[in-house]
């Protein structure tokens, strides 16, 4: 028995590696990756210029709009190490310090700086990063795990060459500024690369930026001698860097005169590069990886990238990390490239490779996006923080005038239910387009007013009103969560394509309305219509919500299982009659365990990658010691919320309010529960869902602030009824 166990471990072992091989030099010994570098170029600029080549790249590849987010302060040195990392980086003061071997710095060769930095000789190398020790250094700062280099080192592991060529240098009276950051992308771990970034490949221009330009003959030479080897060309001509950084001391007609030079150069360059290609098995990659001074100064921090080969077409790219038409990261590049070369792409890069999705109009579509995400990411702080504020003001404002002045509740009663509304005017809002600022706001207000106006003409009693805007708004979020998220996508209080938070499934802010607005609305419908209809519908509607939260094909959100657990089975518990204690608490958070257990499991099997899938793989790829990053980086997160955020003051003001109620007038809030018991258990629920909201999410005090909007006012209008009546 036990050489029969043996010989099956063994022929399952043999299976195993047949099944997943490693990639061979021999398989990629013809394989030709090129990754083109057209630094600080915009969406626009391919619009607006006439760029044939690059226009028919497009017409055989695939275009999107690439986030470039880094860890730590937003640099374009550290935007190019995420490139090479697939993980987000961070540079300090040395770290994009890249040279020639031969090349003079600080009165020695760039060898002997490395040397006497590291202690390693360079070998047969040409380019070395001689702040590779700082990269090092900021890497292990961060609560995850980040290998400078980690691109380079994997290719260079499995036998395939790779050569950067170029610079973006800038010379000026003062000294020269070196921007060799492509060498961030193609060095190995040690910082060493093969290739030339050198003041060799640029030639004297009176008619150029700082009188330089891309010597684009030479460059095409390395590439053709670089080629005849195969494996992975960054080619980074710099001309586009230096005409942005130009463009301060010049006109605004000479700075887009030499912007479009420089495009042209750079077109006619991957031209000839693309007729040396065969696109059926070559890659072509050209991508910007940091944005022009005009679109930083726009907030706009998103750029193009197109992707050209097999399995590449005409159309719109995406990835696994955002499953959005049209949206990639600066994370998915070297995975994409590993991929190409049949390689599985480590763990610990958390981007996942590129694909198509067919399109005949990828340009104009993405022009339209890139409007619109620029628009939602500059109204979106201003906007919430003003909301937030109403809410705090009108909650102290009713707690003040319920002991001092009750006449005039009923002059703020209008103004709370407008304040429920205004998550679902949100999700309405994405309908109109890109809006300004205060276009934002005054659509905001007339849209709820219109609302309510109709809600109110529907209904005289202020909780029925409530009950009504928050079924209306948790259906809405629920029939948008089916359609895979269209109006969140674009919303105020959704995604924010440019912070790169998230890019799918339910967020923090939805969550917590989605879980406020349908227990609340259910509860109030269930005191107004106490009967078991009522009641299984109400179970049946947080069943279908609980799993349109968490679904891999909807998001598979960690968070919103743990929360909508704990919540939604709270309430349904209640609403059956069970009396909750500590012991059904207990059974219930070791159910949710089990189920989330087994969630995980499922989702790794299928392969679907979502954060829980990924979660699980870097467990499995790194140990527990991971999970505990993971819910130290969480932590983090969450405690520099509660210190920024002006959500933390919803939840702060909330709590205090509750607290303030509770006990004055004496025993009114406790005769009011009695009296509807219903409404007790939606705010008890509400409670338990903001708790485990705080524990469970990172950014759970968005959660839980956007419950109470749903969980507070009920309560406070459910007062003043009573203290009428009284």
């Amino acid at each position: 028995m036990k050489k029969f166990i043996a010989s099956l471990l063994m022929l399952l072992f043999i299976f195993s590696s047949i099944s997943h091989p490693l990639a061979s030099p021999s398989q990629n010994s013809n394989k030709l990756a090129v990754l083109f570098i057209l630094d600080r170029t915009g969406i626009e600029d391919l619009k607006k210029y006439d760029l044939p080549n690059i226009k028919k790249l497009m017409e055989k590849g695939s275009l999107a709009l690439m986030n470039t987010r880094t860890a730590g302060s937003y640099s374009e040195p550290a935007a190019y190490l995420t490139i090479g990392t697939g993980t987000r980086a961070a540079v300090g003061e040395m770290g994009g310090l890249c040279f020639n071997k031969n090349e003079a710095y600080a009165y020695t060769s760039a060898e002997n700086l490395y040397y006497l930095y590291t202690g390693r000789e360079v070998g047969d190398n040409d380019i070395v990063n001689i702040g590779i020790q700082d990269l090092i250094s900021q890497a292990s700062n961060l609560n995850y795990t980040v290998t400078p280099g980690l691109l380079g080192q994997i290719l260079k592991e499995h036998g395939i060459n790779v050569y950067v060529f170029g610079n973006g240098d800038v010379k000026t009276p003062y000294g020269t500024a070196y921007n060799r950051y492509a060498a961030l992308i193609g060095m190995d771990k040690e910082g060493l690369a093969r290739g030339d970034v050198s003041e060799s490949l640029l030639l004297r221009d009176e008619n150029s930026p700082y009188m330089v330009k891309a010597n684009y003959k030479k460059l095409y030479e390395k590439f053709l001698e670089a080629s005849k080897e195969g494996g992975l060309i960054i080619i980074d001509p710099g001309d586009t860097l230096r005409a942005d950084a130009f463009s301060k001391y010049t006109t605004p007609s000479l700075a887009n005169s030499y912007k479009e030079k420089a495009l042209k150069e750079a077109d006619e360059l991957i031209g000839k590069i693309l007729n040396h290609m065969n696109l059926s098995k070559d890659l072509f990659i050209a991508l910007s990886p940091y944005p022009s001074s005009s679109d930083i100064s726009k907030n706009n921090l998103i750029t193009p990238v197109i992707v050209a080969g097999p399995s590449f077409s005409k159309g719109l790219a995406t990835s696994n990390t955002t499953k959005r038409e049209g949206i990639v990261t600066n994370l998915d590049i070297a995975p994409t490239i590993l991929k190409y070369f049949n390689i599985s792409p480590p763990i610990e890069m958390l981007g996942h490779p590129i694909k198509t999705i067919p399109s005949d109009n990828a340009l104009s579509k993405l022009l339209k996006d890139d409007e619109m995400i620029v628009s939602v990411h500059n109204a979106r702080t201003p906007i919430l923080k003003g909301y937030a504020s109403i809410f705090i003001i009108l909650v102290i404002l009713y707690i003040v005038l319920l002991f001092i002045k009750k006449d005039y509740l009923g002059y703020i009663s209008p103004l709370l239910l407008a304040v429920i509304t205004v998550p679902l005017t949100f999700l309405i809002l994405p309908l109109l387009g890109p809006l300004n600022l205060y276009s934002n706001v005054i659509a905001i207000v007339l849209i709820t007013i219109a609302i309510d106006l109709l809600v109110m003409l529907s209904s005289k009693k202020d909780l029925d009103r409530v009950m009504i805007i928050s079924l209306i708004t948790s259906f809405a979020i629920l029939v948008d969560l089916v359609l895979h998220a269209p109006l969140m996508k674009n919303s105020l209080l959704g995604y924010d394509v440019i912070s790169g938070a998230r890019y799918y499934g339910i967020g923090n802010e939805y969550m917590g309305v989605l879980l406020g607005s349908l227990i609340m609305g259910t509860a109030l419908f269930t005191e107004k219509y106490p009967k078991k209809i009522v009641k299984a519908t109400t179970f049946l509607l947080f069943i279908a919500a609980f799993f349109l939260m968490v679904m891999p094909q909807f998001g598979a959100k960690v968070g919103a299982f743990i929360t909508g657990f704990m919540a939604f089975g709270t309430v349904i518990l209640m609403m059956s009659g069970v009396k909750i204690t500590k012991k059904h608490f207990l059974i219930m958070f070791v159910l949710m365990a089990i189920s989330l257990t087994l969630m995980f499991a499922i989702s790794t099997f299928l392969g679907t990658m979502t954060h829980m899938a990924q979660t699980t793989l870097i467990v499995k790829a790194e140990g527990i010691n991971s999970l505990f990053q993971i819910f130290a980086r969480k932590l983090q997160m969450e405690l520099k919320l509660m210190k920024y955020t002006i959500w933390s003051w919803v939840l702060v003001i909330s709590i205090v309010a509750l607290f303030v109620v509770s006990y004055k007038p004496t025993g009114v809030l406790q005769e009011a529960f009695k009296n509807h018991k219903y409404i007790y258990t939606g705010f008890f629920g509400s409670i338990v869902g903001m708790l485990f909201a705080l524990g469970f999410n990172d950014a759970g005090i968005v959660a839980a602030a956007t419950m109470c909007i749903y969980a507070i006012p009920p309560i406070l209008l459910l007062l003043q009824k009573n203290e009428n009546h009284g």
